[in-house]
């Protein structure tokens, strides 16, 4: 099984790398939020990869975060959607937005993805809530391991974990330290 592939970027099309791994080129779908222009062209690039080999393709799927390969592989394990549909709504907004659509039961977030129908939408929002645990939306929220040691603090407080989390989702990037983040966190909570 492949982990993840490091090579130079050969060509580049619309949602398709192809990479030059020693000489051996691998056709990687990626999120065409990947913006790769001609002068990268050569340049080298990692990408974590899920495979998905079926009877008639062997298909790459390539990230360049591990968090949204995990997000990726979490979208599949929802009956009715496949790496297509995963990509699509992968495609459709970051990370964070999708993660944050997902613990706030927004179905019209999904629903407003080409091909996402509302049934897929629930099974989407209900299958998943439970499956993205605090710390990894926490981690996938801002990308950064403050905002776990943020959580545990405000737990150790009393605080309720849904309670965080929807606080989590509000935190400005411009935050600089643990110390200005709690402090923000706790002007929130006691709102």
């Amino acid at each position: 099984m492949i982990g993840f592939l490091k090579g130079k970027i050969d060509t580049c099309r619309f949602g398709i790398i192809y990479l030059d791994v020693s000489g051996v080129g691998y056709k990687v779908n990626v999120l065409p939020q990947i913006k790769i222009s001609e002068p990268q062209v050569g340049k080298n690039i990692k990408l974590y990869i899920y495979e998905n080999i079926r009877e008639d393709a062997y298909d790459l799927y390539g990230f360049l975060e591990y968090f949204e390969l995990e997000l990726f592989q979490k979208l599949l394990t929802v009956n009715g959607v496949g790496p297509r549909a995963a990509m699509a709504i992968m495609s459709s907004s970051s990370s964070e937005k999708i993660v944050q659509a997902i613990e706030e039961d927004d179905l019209t977030f999904f629903v407003s993805i080409p091909g996402i129908g509302k049934k897929v939408a629930t099974k989407i929002v209900l299958d998943l809530k439970s499956k993205i645990s605090l710390s990894q939306s926490a981690d996938i929220l801002s990308k950064s391991s403050d905002a776990d040691n943020i959580v545990e603090a405000l737990v150790s407080l009393g605080y309720q974990k849904v309670e965080i989390q929807k606080i989590i989702h509000k935190m400005p990037k411009d935050l600089n330290n643990d110390q200005d983040k709690m402090r923000w966190a706790l002007k929130q909570m006691g709102k």
